[in-house]
């Protein structure tokens, strides 16, 4: 039985090793930023301040973002290190979950359909904080299975501080926590841990952890829920009317990993197909019932708060929700239908990675036509120049910057100065940023050509705009030709 354990986990070690260095090949090869959007820059902006909280989000992502780099280097390729990281972590905690309902081999399998799932690998290149909750709802569902089987102290205060990790990556977290609870309260085996104290340990654990958080909300009249509750049209509708597109996403981002399924049942010979049996199955153990509350009551929650509230859905909250989906997916599958070629699907999973790093020249190439949002910009060429500019002028170290989300977290990224960047070019948002300190120490504020709200702003931070300089630089490829306005604040030095 060692050899057998060990050898499943030689084999899981070698399937996320793989899937590591996958990814992070890939995303390096492809893409032409971080992200389009910025986000990636946005987290390690907010990160390196180490508040409590941020005006848009909870603070545990940006943290990890912070303190990944921390020990890796402030590069692209590290970044998508840490997307892929991610995602095996995930990976790791839904074969714990698997094994629990699956023999090992099908275990095994279910972990490497990972590799077809969108929300896992094509999506959570970009770690931001709907990827980042990936590892924590599987970790958050493994201890509480493990917590159900043996009711241990340890498994108590590790259950409580996942369930606080969700939570302080994104709110969205409560929707998996209230369908461990309503599992507690609705099945009777499980009710009876309520007469236990060790779940009043994971209680406790949870409200500690969440305490420095719940704090810095009041005090900052809870800026992210009214961040949250800001997105949509404001239509008291609109929950209701995004909720089938939403569904509709989810079902897709399952094709690839059901056509691959189908590939492999067919490459093992005859016979019948698909069984309900072994899923229907679930509803007769207290662990099979848990893991139906929280993979689809979380769903159902989601479906149901975000109707309530009147939020628009929308199809990247979907990403933590398939943590126990290729599970859920062989236990349809007859037994004996995937164990005659019993390298099917490895062997699509090699194939599959080979193709994408062959293919990655073309959907370079291809990234580069995409001009939408910050997508084409060059932020890296910028942020240098930008920096450059600012050390032409004063000897002093850059220590602020504004503007453009993208250039300004951008020279906190990429630059050696690191500066912090004010968050939507607001001293509210970002109380790591003291107008005393940026008169002492200046700012530079940079605009892309044409940005009519951020060029005002800017006059407005510099006094009037007196100290600017326009530069230019070529996009990627020399296609096009990109024009910042710079706005200094000169540092007076005084204090330093």
């Amino acid at each position: 039985m060692k050899g057998l354990a060990r050898a499943s986990s030689v084999r899981m070690g070698l399937l996320l090793a793989f899937f590591v260095a996958l990814w992070t090949v890939y995303a390096s090869l492809t893409q032409l930023n971080l992200d389009g959007f910025g986000d990636m820059l946005e987290n390690y902006s907010w990160g390196i301040a180490w508040e409590q909280g941020y005006y848009k989000h909870p603070p545990l992502f940006a943290w990890i973002t912070a303190a990944w780099f921390a020990v890796f280097p402030n590069e692209d390729w590290a970044y998508y290190l840490l997307s892929a990281v991610n995602g095996a972590a995930l990976m790791f905690a839904s074969w714990r979950i698997a094994v629990r309902f699956l023999d090992p081999w099908r275990a095994f399998l279910s972990t490497a359909l990972f590799f077809f799932l969108p929300p896992v690998t094509f999506l959570a290149i970009k770690y931001n904080a709907n990827s980042a909750m990936l590892p924590f709802w599987a970790a958050t569902v493994w201890f509480y299975l493990r917590f159900l089987e043996k009711r241990r102290f340890i498994d108590a205060v590790i259950l409580g501080a996942l369930a606080a990790a969700s939570v302080l990556i994104k709110y969205f977290s409560a929707a998996l926590l209230g369908a461990i609870c309503l599992h507690v309260l609705f099945d009777r085996e499980a009710r009876t841990l309520l007469l236990e104290p060790v779940v009043w340990v994971a209680s406790l654990v949870f409200l500690v952890l969440m305490t420095p958080h719940l704090v810095w909300l009041f005090e900052n009249e809870f800026l992210p829920l009214t961040y949250v509750s800001e997105q949509g049209d404001g239509s008291p509708w609109i929950g209701l009317t995004s909720a089938p597109r939403f569904l509709a996403a989810l079902l897709a981002y399952l094709l690839p990993v059901v056509l691959v399924l189908l590939i492999a049942i067919l490459r093992n010979g005859r016979g019948p197909w698909f069984d309900a049996g072994e899923f229907l199955a679930l509803r007769n153990t207290l662990a099979g019932r848990a893991l139906l509350w929280t993979g689809f009551g979380s769903l159902a929650l989601t479906l149901l708060l975000g109707i309530v509230f009147t939020v628009q859905f929308s199809s990247v909250w979907a990403l933590p929700l398939y943590f126990s989906a290729p599970t859920f997916l062989l236990l349809f599958v007859k037994s004996g239908r995937l164990e005659v070629q019993k390298a099917a699907i490895p062997a699509i999973v090699m194939i599959y990675g080979a193709c994408l790093l062959a293919l990655s020249p073309i959907i370079y190439a291809e990234e580069a036509k995409n001009t939408s949002h910050y997508n084409n910009v060059p932020v890296r060429t910028l942020a240098g120049q930008i920096e450059s500019a600012w050390y032409a002028r004063y000897d002093l170290p850059l220590a602020y910057v504004a503007g453009d989300k993208i250039l300004a977290s951008g020279m906190t990224f990429y630059t050696a100065s690191r500066p912090y960047s004010m968050q939507a070019n607001s001293y509210a948002l970002t109380p790591w940023i003291a107008p005393e300190d940026v008169a002492r120490k200046g700012m530079l504020i940079a605009c892309l050509e044409g940005q009519k709200a951020c060029l005002n702003k800017a006059i407005e931070l510099s006094n009037g705009g007196r100290d600017t300089q326009d530069l230019t630089v070529p996009g990627f490829g020399g296609d096009r030709s990109w024009t910042v306005r710079i706005f200094f604040v000169p540092p007076t030095g005084n204090g330093l």
